[in-house]
This record gives structure tokens, sequence and C-alpha cells, in this order.
């Protein structure tokens, strides 16, 4: 997409293709704060600025190269949604309705315990426990109350109790789990797998089942061969394909061979589609 670096300013000028509220609300990122100017995003230990006025949004950071990445700029959404158009006539509605989608470059390890926070739980509540992670737990990255994501070694000793008052739950002792299992030599570098290879290896994890490893997978390694299932999108395989009793893994493999390397990104436009929708 078009956009300029301009200093510490990321502009972009034409929002076909970039639009906040269609990014932040497709249930993909949970680390970003609203406000009356626009929003501010956090990523592991740097956070930046954007404002939408009029048709044009500004990103401010003191690396803009690395919000580049994350907002995933130089990628073609355009030359995406008209593949996807052109192949799958369902998806024509999601795509006009959310455009403005793009799938963020976020850091896998981020996405792992962000996930497993998020499993049978809303959005408010895992922002919320999320938020409580960083201000308990990570370092202070700004002069009004910003912590970046802590790392695992910020975590290390951390006990159930801790991610119990965080308002975990029983998620509390996945997260223990999980964290000593990256401390003592878990492999986060799945770029040599296939990607059924490395969902059965994420899913080792504590916590980690086909949904929330398909999550993390395509929101935190681009891996846009995957088509997460919850609520939302049984819906869509409905639609497609009837009512059935097959189970959600069953519909996500299906899901997955219809769209093929397409799928994660049909499955944000047609999450967001169904879910602000409220489709049934």
């Amino acid at each position: 997409m078009n956009y300029e670096i301009n200093s510490n300013n990321i502009l972009i000028k034409d929002t076909k293709e970039f639009l906040p509220k269609h990014i932040f609300d497709c249930g993909q990122v949970f680390r970003y704060l609203n406000s009356n100017s626009g929003h501010k995003i956090f990523s592991k230990n740097s956070f930046c600025g954007l404002i939408y006025v009029q048709g044009c949004v500004t990103i401010e950071s003191a690396n803009p190269l690395e919000w580049v990445d994350y907002f995933d700029l130089n990628r073609d959404y355009g030359a995406i949604k008209a593949d996807l158009t052109g192949r799958f006539g369902i998806l024509n509605k999601a795509i006009e309705f959310g455009h403005g989608i793009r799938i963020l470059n976020q850091d896998p390890y981020e996405m792992i315990l962000s996930f497993i926070i998020s499993a049978n739980n809303n959005i408010p509540r895992i922002k919320g426990i999320i938020e409580r992670l960083c201000e308990r737990a990570g370092e202070r990255i700004g002069d009004n109350n910003e912590f970046s994501f802590p790392s695992m070694e910020m975590l290390k000793g951390k006990t159930e109790e801790f991610y119990k008052d965080l308002g975990a739950g029983y998620r509390a002792s996945y997260l223990v789990k999980t964290i000593d299992a990256m401390l003592n030599g878990f492999n986060l570098d799945i770029s040599a797998m296939d990607t059924e290879t490395a969902r059965r290896h994420l899913m080792k994890l504590t916590g980690v089942g086909r949904k929330v490893a398909d999550c993390i997978l395509l929101f935190g390694y681009h891996r846009t061969d995957t088509f997460p299932v919850d609520v939302w999108t049984e819906r869509v395989y409905d639609d497609l394909f009837g009512f059935g009793t097959l189970s959600p893994e069953q519909k996500a493999n299906k899901l997955c061979s219809y769209f093929g390397p397409l799928s994660g990104y049909a499955q944000q436009y047609l999450y967001y589609y169904y879910r602000e929708n409220n489709l049934k």
C-alpha cells in the first residue's frame, strides 16, 4: 500500500486497505487503547500512537520501521481481496464490510500467552488481564503508565496465585506450565516446519488446543493457511457446507482445505462480518 515516512511519522492517505476500527475489532489484537484522538498500540517493549482523521492515518513512533512491519504495510491487500472475491463469492459482502482489515505481525511469545488467556473469554476481560499482567510484571516504557509486555524471564517463578490475582482463573496453571516450558527450551522458531507440524508442536504447550494454536500461527507467525474456528466462524462453516455433526477441528480442516493458502485472510473478513452483524 502507499505510505510515507516523515521523521517519526508514517502517513497513510488511502484507508481502503487500512481502517483502524476494522483492524482492532477483528479479534487479532488485545494491547491497544482508544482515545478521543485515536489509538495507542503496544507491542513487546514499545508503543505507537495512531490518529485517524478524515480518511488519513498518522502513526507516530520513535521507530517507524518497526510499525511498518507490525501493520504489514508492504503487503498488497488490494490484490489479496481481488483474489479472494474472484474465487469465493461468499466473501464479497464480508470484504466490502471489512475492507480495511490487515493481519498484524505480532510477537509469537506474546501471542502464545495472550491466546491462552483468551480461551473461553471475552475481549474486554482478555484486555484487562493482559493489561494487569504488563503493569505488574513488565517495565515502564513511557511517561503515562505505559508498560512493556513482560519477557518470559520477568515471569520466571510467578505462581498460579499471581495469575489468578490478575483474573486469569483456571488458565493460571496453563500460564505457569507454558512459561516454564519456554524457559526450559521449548522452540519458538517454527520457520522450518510446515503448518501442520508447527501446529502439533505448539499444541504441546499446556493450554494450547487447536483453535488457540491456529490463532498463534495466524497472528504470531502469519501462517495464512490456517482458519481459527470459534462460535462465529462455525456459523461460516454452516452457511458454506450446511449443518452437520463435525467437530470444530474437522470444520477448521475443511475450511482450510476450501480457502487454501488464503484461509487466514478469509477468516478475518468473515469473522468481523459475522460478529459485527451478529449473524446467526
